[in-house]
């Protein structure tokens, strides 16, 4: 099992089987977010099936289905939810864990962080997000 981290509370990587629940329960991840479609492909365990494993020590599964290539600002604003109302580490997957850096990188942007930093730390995972780059222009954070 791959296990990236992307900043102190956020990890990434690919597809999971169900065994490796355990190992993310091991990182004290609470909170797993699957941004893959349900039979994305053949290979893929079922979205329920990793629930049922995660939700058994104490994780909790969220599903943001993101097609390749095509992250909405529904998919963007549906990770900022999950990701700022979790109690501990989160860890977000896909096939390669591209989608769920990308999902990370936008939504960081959006809250006001330097594009360069966002860049850097995705290259230092592994990920190459230049082709991003025109999505994250950095906006100032919004205070309630």
């Amino acid at each position: 099992m791959q296990i990236t981290q992307l900043d102190a509370l956020t990890y990434v990587g690919p597809q999971i089987s169900l065994s490796d629940v355990a190992i993310l329960k091991r990182h004290g991840v609470c909170k797993i977010i699957v941004t893959r479609p349900e039979g994305e492909t053949d290979d893929q365990p079922a979205i329920s099936e990793i629930t049922r494993a995660a939700n058994a020590v104490g994780i909790e599964v969220h599903q943001i289905p993101v097609v390749s290539g095509q992250i909405t600002d529904a998919d963007v604003s549906a990770f900022d939810a999950c990701t700022s109302q979790a109690s501990g580490p989160i860890f977000a997957y896909c096939r390669s864990g591209m989608r769920a850096t990308s999902l990370w990188a936008i939504n960081k942007s959006n809250g006001g962080h330097c594009t360069d930093t966002i860049l850097r730390a995705a290259g230092d995972a592994g990920y190459d997000l230049a082709a991003l780059s025109p999505r994250l222009v950095t906006k100032p954070a919004t205070t309630a």
